[in-house]
């Protein structure tokens, strides 16, 4: 019995599993929503699945985000900002466009500029969203929008997001 097969015997820990397969990138709570599981269950399988090295957590700014070691999911950084709402409706925004200001981007998404300008930063920062100046005003685009749309596309399921649903559909048309 290999160590995937001997780790899943148990109903709640396919059923973890099977969640983090179908949606990497999600946080602990997100998990826990939707497996419907005891925190501290949870915890104790989820630090099983870790132990017997077929789960890994990653870290980004503000949660634990968790991927199957078997998958070699690559985009682990783009997959934690797109599980972010605010910087989902921004990059799905971009997608939609060559390029965009921040005056744009915010009214558009309904946040505040200082907001999305915050968001903005660190897309840019993580190399996500290219920035030109020209003149008073800086202009943002998206740097790879294949490897953006295979995310959504891949994993629209996951979003839980009407935006990423009519995104996809469009996309898919093209």
């Amino acid at each position: 019995m290999d160590n995937l097969e001997e780790a899943l015997r148990l109903e709640v820990r396919r059923r973890i599993y099977g969640t983090i397969q179908q949606n990497p990138g999600l946080h602990f709570r997100e998990i826990q929503r939707r497996v419907g599981i005891a925190t501290g269950a949870l915890q104790y399988h989820l630090e099983y699945l870790v132990k017997k090295h077929l789960v890994r957590p990653e870290k980004d700014a503000k949660f634990l985000r968790y991927y199957l070691i078997r998958e070699e999911f690559k985009e682990t950084g783009l997959m934690g900002l797109l599980r972010q709402e605010s910087m989902r409706k921004i990059i799905v925004f971009l997608m939609q466009r060559r390029f965009a200001n921040n005056t744009t981007i915010s009214s558009a998404i309904a946040l505040s500029p200082s907001t999305t300008s915050w968001h903005l930063e660190k897309l840019a920062d993580s190399q996500i969203v290219d920035r030109k100046k020209r003149g008073r005003k800086t202009y943002y685009s998206l740097i790879d929008k294949d490897k953006v749309a295979s995310l959504l596309v891949g994993y629209k399921s996951s979003f839980l997001d009407e935006m990423v649903d009519n995104f996809v559909e469009v996309w898919e048309e093209i």
